[in-house]
């Protein structure tokens, strides 16, 4: 057998990470009542409505966007080879994914935050950003949630 080369490895990489994103669009794009699909109806909205709001999605992006700042411009000198490629695109992959947590924190907030927390629109972008500012932690953290929920014994 021979291996696949490298070339036709990161062409499959670069394709995954494309339909990821496409994904996320695509996602948003439905969640937010954009697509006019009638699948999210934004116009009749309720106080049960799963609609994301559109601010979620972009404090979401700017909290990535803040941590990828702050990572390139703390450790600049060490992203001037051209072979750090892969590690740009690792920042760069946090932004569709803080759109991912976001809206999932956004929908879970009723469970995650106690009921006496300000329900404003100021408050849900400021959780948006600091999900995106803090991707990793929120995903531990939703996975702590989810097993909590889903009764699973903690694992170590």
């Amino acid at each position: 057998m021979t291996e696949p080369s490298a070339v036709g490895g990161a062409r499959g990489n670069w394709s995954l990470i494309l339909l990821f994103t496409v994904l996320s669009i695509v996602g948003i794009a439905l969640s937010t009542g954009l697509l006019n699909l009638g699948i999210v109806d934004t116009k009749h909205a309720t106080a049960g409505d799963v609609a994301v709001p559109m601010y979620v999605y972009l404090y979401a992006s700017l909290g990535a966007l803040g941590y990828i700042f702050t990572k390139l411009m703390s450790h600049l000198e060490s992203y001037d080879e051209t072979s750090e490629l892969d590690r740009l695109i690792q920042l760069a992959l946090r932004i569709p994914v803080a759109w991912v947590l976001g809206a999932g924190t956004y929908l879970l907030s009723t469970v995650m935050l106690p009921a006496t927390t300000p329900n404003t629109a100021r408050f849900t972008a400021g959780v948006a950003f600091l999900v995106g500012l803090y991707v990793n932690v929120t995903m531990k953290s939703l996975g702590s949630l989810a097993d909590r929920l889903l009764g699973r014994e903690k694992t170590s």
